[in-house]
Formats: structure tokens, sequence, C-alpha cells
């Protein structure tokens, strides 16, 4: 009997320390780095997928020679842009289970080529980043044209290929006047959700699919403000760049492009990005491989890295369901 409630307690013990390997993504050396996948176009190559929960890579969708491309919040299906003759663009909508064609959205614009694709969070409508002859433009899943934006207020004019975010709610950001600032649902005004006061920074952001916080990288880190613009402070520090945010589907984590002083091992010549991942708790992270072990470095199943950074990434890189 003393035997028994002696081993009870080290079950207890070994229980609650599996459960918490669990509950930690990338725990122990493990493949379980979160929720959802994490879909990757590397440069001219197709569209891979890197499941969280098991590390392993997939082909999602084969060579295009177009850059636009998404994949929609719920993960169901995909969007790439292929470009035809003069003033001509195809959106084409796939399915992200076998890369079937779901529909094909013919979009005749006012420049050589329609903008970069992305998916409104219900999946309904596609925001095309301005080109130079057009500014935002909001298609419907037909290709009928809702809102054709060449900026808002008496000064303000969109730029070639100036970023723009959906955001949970269906509203858009975007930069003016060197402010971030918000689209209303229906796309007739904007306000101001803060000023950056930093000059490099292009436009770029990343809205939680929670709707609570903003991740934009500035000054070559990564900063977190709430989606009200207070409390804006940088949560990466290096001595190198952290860059293009994007929260995991649950808005728990942040994953990112960060540590490009080392080169990518095998045939990718020159220093290169590789992915990283930290909490979207508004703590400050150091991001290479050893100074802070709340980070992590993903890398697919069976790879590895002898110095411990996440995949070599070389391109673009959303986080979805």
């Amino acid at each position: 009997m003393k035997r028994y409630l002696l081993s009870f307690p080290l079950l207890l013990f070994i229980f609650c320390s599996c459960k918490k390997d669990n509950d930690n993504p990338g725990g122990n050396n493990n493949y379980n780095y979160g929720p959802g996948n994490i879909y990757i176009k590397q440069g001219t190559e197709g569209i891979t997928k890197m499941n969280m929960q098991t590390g392993e890579l997939s082909l999602v969708m084969s060579y295009w020679i177009d850059p636009g491309w998404d994949i929609s919040w719920d993960g169901s299906k995909g969007v790439k842009e292929v470009d035809g003759s003069t003033y001509h663009t195809t959106y084409v909508i796939f399915n992200t289970k076998d890369a079937s064609t779901i529909k094909e959205i013919p979009y005749i614009s006012d420049d050589y080529s329609g903008g970069l694709p992305y998916f409104s969070p219900d999946g309904t409508k596609l925001a095309l980043c301005p080109t130079f002859e057009e500014g935002l433009v909001i298609l419907d899943m037909n290709g009928n044209v809702l809102k054709n934006i060449s900026g808002y207020g008496s000064t303000h004019r969109f730029k070639y290929l100036d970023p723009v975010t959906w955001e949970a709610g269906g509203t858009i950001l975007f930069k003016k006047d060197g402010g971030l600032w918000r689209t209303t649902t229906d796309f007739t005004r904007a306000t101001k959700v803060a000023d950056i006061p930093f000059s490099d920074w292009r436009g770029y952001a990343a809205g939680s699919p929670d709707g609570k916080k903003i991740a934009l990288p500035l000054g070559h880190h990564i900063w977190l403000m709430n989606a009200d613009g207070s409390d804006l402070h940088a949560v990466t520090e290096s001595t190198q760049e952290e860059a293009s945010p994007c929260f995991s589907p649950d808005s728990k984590y942040i994953a990112i492009k960060a540590n490009s002083r080392a080169p990518g091992e095998g045939d990718i010549g020159g220093n290169v990005m590789h992915l990283c991942i930290i909490p979207a708790d508004g703590q400050v992270y150091k991001v290479w491989p050893g100074e802070d072990n709340r980070v992590i470095h993903p890398m697919p199943k069976g790879d590895s890295d002898t110095r411990g950074l996440g995949k070599a990434i070389v391109g673009d890189f959303v986080w979805r369901e």
C-alpha cells in the first residue's frame, strides 16, 4: 500500500509534464509548433505547406511565373494570379487539398496587370493591392468590382504596390501620411489608427485573427500594438533584421522571418532569413537560437539544422487554419 501511494505522485508528475510539453509548441525538439499550417512560396517555386502539428512538409501548388497569391483564412482555398494578354489578369481560386481549380475570376485592369490578390477574412472578396494606374480594388468572387479607391482625403493617393492588409472585422489597414489607417467595412471612409514614427516603414502590417492586436515591421524589428493603436512597442531584439509578421490562427503566436546572418543549408546561396515564432504576449524576445528558449525555430519533419535555425525562407509565407 505504501509503495502504491508513493508511485501515484510520480505518475501525476509525469502526466503533468507530458501535458505541458503538448501545450508548448516546439518543446523538447518535437514537431508540434502550434495550430494550422504555414504556407510558403519560395521565389519562383510553387506553394508548399508545413503542418504545424506534425512538421510535415507537402506541395500544395506547383510552379507558376506570377508572384500574386494568398490562402483563405480558413485554409480551404487559395488564389494565384495569372497574367494573360495585355490588361487581362485571371485570379485562379484553387482547393488547397489537391490544387484543383474551383473557379477562375477574369479581371480587366486599367494597368498592364491586376494587383496582388488577398482574401477577405470571410473568403467572399479579394483586395487587389494598387498598381501604377489603379488604386485599391475590391472584387467579389465573380470578378465584379465592388470598389476602386484611388485614395482617402484630398491629398492621399495609393502608390504602386502600397501594402494593404485585411483585418478580422472586414476592414483594411494601409499607410497614409506616415501613419497606419483603417477603412470602414464598406470602404467609404478611413480613420487613423496610430502615427508610426519610422521613416523606413512602407506600410506592412498584420492584424490578429481575434481582432485585438496589430504587428508591424519597424526599424528592423517587430513591434506590437493593440488594435486601437495603443501600447506600440518592440517585441523582438537582435543585431539583424526581423520582418513579415503573421499571426497564428489562434492569435497566440507570431511567425516572422529572422536571423539573416546565417546562410541557408544545402544549395541555397548567400545569407537568407529563417522561420521563427514568438508568443504574441507583448514581451520582448531575442530571436537567435540559444539566446531565448521561449523562441521557436520550426523545421520540417526529418530535416535538421546544426545551428538550431528554423526553415529557410526566401519568399513569402502565411499562417492559416
